[in-house]
């Protein structure tokens, strides 16, 4: 017994494939000598719907004194009871898939009725296809009902009767030795029943299963179990139906809300919304919107995409692309993938998560798949169909997660494919679509490698030749010959960009220059390294990187710092700021500034840096190189400075540094800074109030004195520092 037990339990909550799934309940059954003409199976998909009408809708909910003869009761052997149990109350996970698995089953039964028809095999005249849904609160009882193929007697004994025995899989088996036209094919693809064993997921809400069926000219008869170990099946001579099957559900006291019309509305359009046939509730149509993902989009029309988007998004905010494809290699897809044009990240208030759906043979398998997508594509919506998925017995989740991750490149690259061409076809809107974005794409090239190339194709940044964002291949097409680098610059806005020191040797060249302002941008550059073999290098890296494509600036000895006081300059430089500063160099590339910082990190990843280190992290303002410019005023004369009163230098070659730090966007002392200029402010007063006349200046004069007040030397020191700042923050006043 135990060891029956373990078997099924392999069986059923193992990852295994139907064909395995198949033998493993052969040898069940083999070992347990279960008589095969009278044993028990729960696939077979053959539901039957009342009728179109509300008035034969509702004569379904009347019990009927159907008048039963020729009665059989049979009973279970021991261990076939413990195995439908087990199928029962342990292979599924949610009681919500019972209606999905007897939904499915109906349309199978309703699609191999439409085969007969269309063969010619069925000419009697029945009623239309459709399921019907009535909800009995009174009673306690739910009732699906279709107008399929139904089951006669034998097939309601070896269908119901044998615990795994799908009759759908041996349909379309016989499908396959007749040789097969292409009518037998579709209906080979829409068909959804493959274990045989879905139908016991109805005793998992129910503690009596009635299920009356009739198919063709034969008598319509009942079956009947309680799922504790027997069943019965009996004639059933006054059936109210023709042709199709009807299941009668007892609910337990636990499921009741199975007879409440919102339960059950749900359930359907989550997971059975899109089976090919209607679904009718109490009388009432409620799979309004079609499988549209399943037709050849040449026949959609917008509305349709339009009422779907709808449908998956809940909004009623447009889409801004869509994808609808169908793939046989080297997966058999059929999807419909949605882009929209807005999304919630952007507001700061909550994440995308993904909603793209995975469905087999149009049968929900799993809801907002978050494998089926990279996380930075969360924001697509829709539906991705896979009839090659292996699925569990349960059919609710998949075995093969190496087919899913190649499912996942699949669509990933088209959905990518999808952008490149839409940007291709305009420009425009697509920027405006970027502008909402692009946080998203560069999210992809931060953490995956694989669709690298085509990610930064879809960048657009703006440059020093172009306020309106361009692709790099416009950048590329830019480049002047022999330059193998493509050059960017980290500013917070345009401004700051065209402003920056770095740009200084740049701006009487043709090169041309990126220009990012979010700290990921570099990080995407440092991670991808190159864009068609053309390296990312940010403008304030070392000279020796830019140097192949920029001239030198000469070092003017008439005007600027005396060659021979260069080195005590810049010692002096190193011993007053370390150990902020660990080099102090004569730079060969700054026209208008008195200074710059460089370091092997750039501005930007110091400031990250410097967010680490106040969580306990590195500091990045340390060991940095100091680059002067020879040539600056403000360099001159603070070499005449520390020879004459070396606290002033000291204060003003402080405040220097801090500029530059500013400039680059990092962190300093700003006590010290304010501090700083208080006290330099403070002496500059003084030494204008030593030097000035020592007479009271009339209050009618002050203002015609002050405009002509002579200014001291120290004055005209402040007063050249000061223009020596403005220069570099506004070089184009110069």
């Amino acid at each position: 017994m135990q060891r029956y037990s373990r078997i099924a339990c392999r069986i059923f909550t193992g990852v295994t494939a139907s064909k395995r799934a198949a033998k493993g309940f052969n040898l069940l059954r083999a070992s347990t000598n279960i008589n095969q003409a009278r044993s028990f199976s729960f696939n077979q998909r053959f539901f039957s719907e009342t009728s179109k009408s509300g008035q034969q809708a509702s004569s379904a909910t009347e019990e009927k004194n159907f008048k039963r003869h020729d009665e059989q009761s049979m009973e279970f052997k021991a261990e076939t009871k413990k195995l439908l149990d087990i199928v029962a109350r342990s292979l599924y996970t949610d009681k919500d898939v019972f209606l999905r698995e007897l939904l499915s089953n109906a349309s199978d039964a309703l699609e191999k009725q439409r085969y007969l028809q269309s063969t010619g095999k069925d000419t009697a005249v029945g009623e239309p296809l459709h399921i019907n849904i009535i909800l009995n609160e009174a009673k306690k009882q739910i009732i699906i009902q279709d107008t399929g193929i139904g089951m006669t007697k034998e097939e309601l004994i070896e269908n119901l009767g044998t615990i795994a025995r799908s009759g759908s899989r041996r349909f379309i088996e016989n499908l396959n030795k007749e040789g097969g036209n292409v009518d037998s094919r579709n209906v080979a693809d829409s068909i959804i029943g493959q274990f045989g064993v879905g139908f016991y997921s109805s005793f998992i809400v129910g503690d009596t299963i009635e299920v009356y069926s009739r198919s063709g000219n034969e008598p319509g008869h009942v079956w009947v179990s309680d799922g504790s170990g027997k069943f019965s099946i009996a004639t059933v001579d006054n059936l109210d139906f023709s042709r199709g099957t009807r299941i009668v559900i007892h609910l337990r006291p636990d499921s009741l809300n199975f007879c409440k019309r919102e339960e059950v509305q749900k359930v359907i359009q989550r997971y059975s919304n899109f089976i090919n046939y209607p679904i009718h509730l109490n009388g009432e149509k409620i799979n309004l919107i079609g499988a549209v993902w399943t037709r050849d989009r040449k026949e959609v029309t917008d509305e349709e995409y339009k009422a779907f988007w709808e449908y998956i998004s809940n909004s009623k905010v447009p889409y801004k692309y869509k994808i609808h494809y169908t793939a046989d290699v080297p997966l058999q897809i059929k999807a419909l993938l949605f882009i929209p044009s807005t999304h919630a990240e952007k507001f700061g208030m909550m994440q995308e998560e993904s909603e793209v759906s995975l469905y087999s043979r149009k049968v929900l398998i799993k809801r907002n798949a978050k494998e089926l997508m990279p996380h930075y594509l969360r924001f697509v919506k829709g539906v991705v169909d896979c009839e090659d998925i292996p699925l569990n017995i349960s059919r609710e989740s998949y075995q093969d997660s190496a087919l899913i991750a190649r499912l996942k490149a699949v669509i990933s690259k088209r959905v990518l494919r999808l952008l490149e061409e839409e940007a291709s076809r305009n420009e425009e809107s697509y920027l405006a679509w970027y502008a909402d974005f692009h946080m998203f794409l560069k999210e992809g090239l931060a953490s995956e490698q694989e669709n690298s190339d085509t990610l930064l194709g879809l960048m657009r940044y703006p440059t020093n030749f172009s306020e309106k964002p361009v692709p790099l291949e416009d950048y590329v097409k830019r480049m002047k010959q022999g330059q193998d680098k493509i050059y960017y610059l980290l500013a917070p806005t345009r401004e700051a960009a065209e402003a920056s020191p770095f740009l200084e040797p740049f701006r009487n060249s043709s090169i041309p220059i990126l220009y990012v302002n979010l700290h990921v941008d570099e990080m995407v550059f440092r991670g991808v390294e190159k864009y068609k073999n053309f390296k990312f290098i940010n403008i304030e890296t070392s000279y020796e990187e830019i140097s192949k494509d920029i001239a030198a600036v000469e070092h003017d000895q008439n005007k600027g710092l005396p060659q021979d006081e260069v080195t005590p300059f810049c010692l002096w430089v190193k011993n007053e700021l370390q150990p902020v500063v660990g080099k102090v160099a004569v730079s060969k590339r700054l026209t208008d500034s008195p200074a710059i910082i460089v370091s092997e990190l750039t501005s930007g990843m110091r400031q990250i840096l410097s967010i680490m280190e106040k969580s306990g992290g590195i500091d990045a303002n340390k060991n940095l190189t100091f680059e002067i410019n020879p040539n600056h005023p403000i360099i001159t004369k603070l070499n005449q400075a520390r020879k004459r009163d070396l606290k002033l230098a000291s204060m003003v070659l402080k405040q220097l540094l801090d500029n530059t730090l500013i400039t680059s966007g990092l962190a300093m002392d700003t006590r010290a800074y304010v501090k700083r200029i208080s006290k330099l402010m403070e002496m500059t007063l003084e030494h204008t109030i030593k030097e000035s006349k020592e007479q009271i200046i009339p209050e009618s004069h002050k203002i015609e004195q002050s405009q002509a007040a002579p200014k001291s030397q120290f004055t005209d020191d402040i007063l050249d520092k000061e223009a020596g700042n403005n220069t570099s923050q506004n070089p184009k006043s110069n």
